[in-house]
């Protein structure tokens, strides 16, 4: 008898796997009440020991490998304070006939685990609407949806992978468009991120910073290498960059005769651009906790001259461009930051769509105060700014500053996080145009989600 009900114990223990637990009058449909089993099984199914497959079945008669046995003795005993002593001894029992399999199985489970944890998402979600007011020209109002999703992966103890998948809809109209590079595919970031020559190092393409954004905010494609000290940090970035106005700083490759099916012709769309040759050095000194100091170089070459056509005053085939600037917290809650910025181009006379530009315009700054600001993560929490800047094309490559470039402009704008994970905000800005730019005004609110 009792070799009886230890197998019949020990078949309700291997043979349970994931499902529902069911009422011990009946706890499954092919265990009959009057079979010899059903004493055991009921009251392994009551007490959360063991439970049946997704069909209401139990299956007492299925023969399993050692392997399938060990993943039920493991199961069983993850739900020990569930057992009585006479019970746990019977589980403690299968553990040690099944020691080499639970501990092949813990070893699978551990890997399984650790390759889940392995890869994060993050990103979020942005509703924008936006007003602009050009001088001599109707108010225009685009409305538009926005998604950055990010996903991360663990290759090594020192090195990740990343990838970033931007896009858009602008909502009054227009069909849905992934954001597209100067090749024409959907926006991805791609690179890897890791130690490198003692520094924190990102190749492939990735998004930068330079110069508080002034300079650049951007992708760009190569490697970045960021060294951090107590006091200095040093930056060192060289690969292509595009930039915010592709008129400049880009240039016309021949890439083959491409038919023209609305003039039946091969035409000027054999011109593929390209992006510029870019390399950067900046420097970042604390002088106090609340001071820091910046400088910075960024060098732009062309295998052409810079710009095409519609830029044909521009003659240089180089753009340098030096910064300097600072941020300093004035009190706990004031913030005060400014950059300035010179180019080696002297000039930009052309055009870009219906824009034209004349004017000797090469060194431009921003200046900002900033009050409080804003953490997703802290519901209430909000910000307020103010600041100017000034904009000449041959300063940037594609900046922070929305209004991107050829502009000095007022800027102001509060920012409120109302739930945890969501960003409102509101911007205004009062623009003048440089050289032959018209004068502008525009008014934007846009609430993000992060995730």
């Amino acid at each position: 008898m009792k070799k009886t009900l230890a197998a019949a114990i020990t078949s309700a223990l291997v043979i349970g796997v994931a499902g529902t637990t069911f009422a011990a009058a009946n706890p499954f449909s092919d265990v009959k009440a009057d079979h010899w089993s059903f004493d055991a099984v009921a009251k392994l199914a009551q007490e959360g020991v063991i439970e049946g497959y997704g069909d209401n079945s139990f299956r007492g008669d299925s023969h399993i490998t050692r392997y399938e046995m060990a993943q039920m003795v493991a199961k069983a005993m993850a739900k020990e304070d569930k057992v009585n002593k006479q019970q746990k001894a019977m589980i403690d029992k299968l553990a040690a006939e099944y020691a080499a399999e639970l501990d092949n199985l813990g070893v699978r489970v551990a890997n399984l685990e650790s390759k889940i944890d392995n890869v994060t998402w993050n990103g979020q979600l942005r509703l924008r609407t936006q007003k602009w007011n050009e001088e001599n020209s109707d108010a225009a109002t685009q409305s538009q949806v926005y998604y950055d999703l990010n996903l991360s992966a663990k290759i090594n103890d020192t090195w990740t992978g990343h990838v970033e998948l931007e896009g858009e809809r602008v909502m009054n109209g227009m069909e849905f468009n992934p954001m597209a590079d100067d090749d024409g595919y959907a926006t991805s970031n791609v690179y890897v991120q890791g130690p490198l020559f003692g520094a924190d190092a990102k190749i492939g393409k990735f998004d930068s910073w330079g110069a508080q954004g002034y300079v650049l905010d951007d992708a760009m494609r190569g490697m970045e290498l960021n060294y951090t000290s107590d006091k200095l940090d040093t930056t060192v970035r060289f690969g292509r960059v595009n930039g915010g106005h592709d008129d400049y700083y880009t240039w016309a490759k021949d890439r083959g005769p491409v038919y023209d099916s609305a003039n039946d012709e091969n035409n000027s769309l054999n011109q593929l651009s390209e992006p510029a040759n870019y390399a950067a050095l900046e420097l970042a000194y604390r002088t106090s906790d609340a001071t820091t100091l910046q400088l910075g170089y960024h060098h732009l070459t062309s295998v052409n001259k810079f710009a095409n056509a519609n830029f044909a005053g521009m003659t240089d085939e180089t753009n340098d461009i030096f910064t300097a600037g600072f941020q300093t917290k004035l009190t706990d809650d004031l913030k005060l930051e400014a950059i300035y910025a010179k180019s080696s181009t002297d000039s930009a006379n052309g055009t870009t769509g219906k824009y034209s530009y004349a004017y000797d315009d090469n060194d431009g700054y921003a200046a900002f105060l900033r009050y409080k600001g804003t953490n997703v993560a802290e519901k209430g929490s909000y910000g307020i700014w103010a600041g100017y800047f000034e904009l000449p094309i041959s300063t940037v490559i594609s900046s922070t500053y929305y209004l991107g470039h050829s502009y000095k402009a007022l800027e102001v704008g509060v920012g409120y996080v109302p739930a945890e994970n969501v960003l409102a905000k509101v911007y205004y800005w009062d623009a003048k145009g440089i050289g032959d730019t018209p004068d502008a005004d525009m008014y934007r609110a846009q609430v993000q989600f992060f995730f």
